[in-house]
């Protein structure tokens, strides 16, 4: 899967980031070459800044900016309360309909403690796994997966975070691919937007396919996106 824009303005650029290329270089990627923001670079001909930022194994929308002073504005932009960045993920076990997790997360490489603020609803449940929607009121590394993980909800597919025998039997049963952690839906409100950017970006197709598998249901979101009012629990 290629890198796709989804929204280019003068001030900001939102990509479509496929699941295992990184947002910017790290020390963890200085051999593999292409990232979201030297791909964006080398589309655009200019320099482009990271601001937000997402897991190298998840999928989905993440935004940048093109000149430092619009990387101010989109970062205290995410930052608003009008701000909102969704995910789609499936989980391990029963959760209930709608839960949070405030648990301070351990950031840097000192280890500092953070304020971190997730908040989850389930959307359907089948088989010992629950397929959530998640919200995130702040930006920690891996904070999805690590609130879950805290909780015994780790999400299926974690080769960090979660339970190695049963993303195998995932995998071998049902054909799990990576990790099921989708960013699915991002607004971005002013200072950077003179209205608020609302996208969504449909499930992967790889991520769809296996969880019509798992679920049994071959039309199983049509359109890679829940229902509106999809919270049946099966």
């Amino acid at each position: 899967m290629e890198p796709q824009i989804r929204h280019l303005d003068q001030k900001i650029a939102v990509v479509t980031k496929p699941s295992g290329m990184f947002v910017h270089p790290s020390d963890e990627d200085r051999r593999r070459g292409r990232t979201i923001l030297t791909w964006l670079r080398d589309r655009l001909d200019r320099r482009v800044y990271p601001v937000h930022r997402l897991d190298r194994a998840c999928s989905g929308l993440v935004s940048l900016a093109l000149d430092p002073s619009s990387a101010r504005e989109l970062q205290e932009s995410l930052q608003s309360p009008a701000a909102s960045k969704q995910y789609l993920l499936l989980a391990r076990g029963e959760t209930d309909s709608e839960f949070e997790c405030d648990i301070p997360l351990k950031c840097g490489p000192e280890r500092v403690l953070r304020a971190s603020h997730s908040r989850f609803q389930k959307i359907q449940s089948h088989g010992g796994f629950s397929l959530l929607k998640a919200q995130i009121f702040s930006g920690r590394r891996h904070q999805i997966r690590r609130h879950l993980a805290h909780m015994g909800h780790q999400i299926v597919g974690d080769t960090t975070y979660g339970k190695g025998g049963i993303n195998r039997w995932l995998r071998d049963q049902f054909g799990l691919p990576r990790l099921f952690l989708h960013s699915w839906k991002l607004t971005i409100p002013a200072p950077v937007m003179e209205s608020p950017l609302h996208l969504t970006e449909p499930l992967p197709a790889d991520l769809l396919v296996f969880l019509r598998s798992f679920f049994g249901d071959p039309q199983m979101w049509a359109g890679g996106h829940p229902a509106a009012d999809e919270t049946e629990v099966r």
